[in-house]
């Protein structure tokens, strides 16, 4: 059964009413109200909701064009009908400048038609409505999305065939890029050799399930951060695509990397300690295992030395990778600030950029020996502490080692 509808008759001509009505008397799907002033239509109109409204071109009082100028002004959706008995091309203009609907001539085969006339008009209303009501929650829901987007705290993007077709701030933030990057490729962003991957992870989580990654980046600035990027690609019209979706992980990864590194720095200390308890063997064999735990411990070291001053001359005890470049370390600087001070420095050897560290050790307040380390990348400040952290032990061990006795002595 069809919905019915409320219509208002606005006429104050009895007899146009009385034709009206019968027009609609065998469609009783619709339901008609009459007013016979405009006054009287739009008091009726502010307590009823109407499917639609047929208004009166001439009234007594305010006019059928005063009417619908009113109706408009807090209803722009409900179809208004403009009904005159002397139409003419001039008043059909002006009812449409105010936002009628539509304009009927009065007569019988016209008050006949009515019912088909309103019931499209109505229909077609409800459909714009409907329409309308679809854009709005469509621009809302986009709006909404929008905000989402540019106020997550996640750096979300969606990469076609390789390119950039949406990033949000957080994602540009965290690279350290301000422009637009609609249309660049992701690579001409992330070049491939700036990224960390061997140190990251990968969490695969099934079939047609997110990726996880984990990496270090380098930003424009230069700066290094490490990511955890959750990644879906999906095929779509011959076309690859890819959502992702990026947080910045730096602290996390750096309080791990912290822990480990101190367990890592604990386990050194506790390996001399112990081998200078109950190392069975020479002294230079001591220094050699010394030397070996100390840089399996530490991150990227490829040449070490312990040196220990006999009669104020630096010995040589314990060796790890090319005589040559420890020299080239001790050279540098000279054996005697060595023995003096802590210190660290660069050197190039064979091509190959050098970053050294060294460390004293102490017998009361004479020096002893020398812990001298070299790796390929930077030393930072708190791994130089740590290196004079392990001299101390070293230089311990080998007292310890002294008071002890060597193994032939107590033979």
């Amino acid at each position: 059964m069809t919905n019915p509808y409320r219509i208002l008759i606005i006429e104050d001509d009895p007899d146009d009413v009385e034709l009206i009505l019968l027009g609609f008397s065998k469609h009783d799907e619709f339901f008609l109200d009459v007013a016979t002033t405009g006054e009287e239509g739009l008091e009726m109109i502010s307590e009823t909701s109407y499917d639609l409204i047929s208004v009166d071109f001439a009234l007594p009082g305010i006019s059928g064009l005063d009417v619908l100028e009113e109706i408009r002004k807090t209803d722009q959706d409900v179809p208004v009908v403009m009904v005159t008995g002397r139409g003419t091309e001039e008043l059909q203009v002006v009812a449409f400048e105010k936002f009628a609907t539509s304009y009927v001539m009065k007569s019988v085969d016209s008050f006949r038609s009515l019912p088909t006339i309103f019931e499209a008009l109505i229909n077609e209303s409800k459909f714009r409505s409907r329409e309308r009501r679809m854009k709005r929650d469509i621009e809302r829901s986009e709006a909404v999305s929008r905000y989402i987007l540019e106020n997550s705290p996640t750096g979300i993007y969606v990469l076609q065939n390789g390119c950039f077709k949406m990033v949000n701030s957080k994602f540009r933030e965290i690279f350290g890029y301000e422009e637009d990057l609609i249309g660049e490729p992701f690579w001409s962003l992330a070049d491939p050799d700036r990224f960390e991957p061997l140190e990251g992870t990968t969490r695969d989580r099934g079939p047609r399930r997110p990726v996880v990654h984990e990496f270090g980046i380098v930003r424009k600035d230069g700066s290094r951060r490490w990511v955890e990027a959750m990644i879906v690609t999906f095929d779509y019209q011959d076309e690859r695509w890819v959502l992702g979706s990026l947080v910045d992980v730096t602290d996390r990864k750096e309080d791990e990397k912290d822990r480990q590194m101190d367990n890592r720095r604990g386990s050194i200390l506790h390996t001399l300690l112990l081998k200078a308890i109950d190392f069975r063997g020479e002294e230079d064999d001591l220094m050699k295992e010394a030397l070996s735990d100390s840089m399996a411990g530490l991150e990227g070291f490829v040449v070490g030395g312990i040196f220990l001053l006999d009669r104020g001359q630096p010995v040589l005890r314990a060796l790890a990778g090319p005589l040559e470049v420890l020299m080239s370390l001790i050279d540098q600087a000279g054996s005697e600030v060595f023995f003096e001070r802590s210190g660290e420095g660069v050197v190039v050897e064979g091509g190959r950029t050098l970053y050294w560290a060294s460390a004293p050790f102490w017998s009361g307040k004479e020096p002893k020996g020398l812990l001298v380390l070299g790796r390929v990348r930077e030393i930072e400040p708190d791994l130089l502490t740590f290196i004079e952290d392990i001299a101390w032990h070293v230089g311990k061990m080998e007292e310890i080692f002294r008071l002890r006795g060597s193994p032939q002595g107590e033979g």
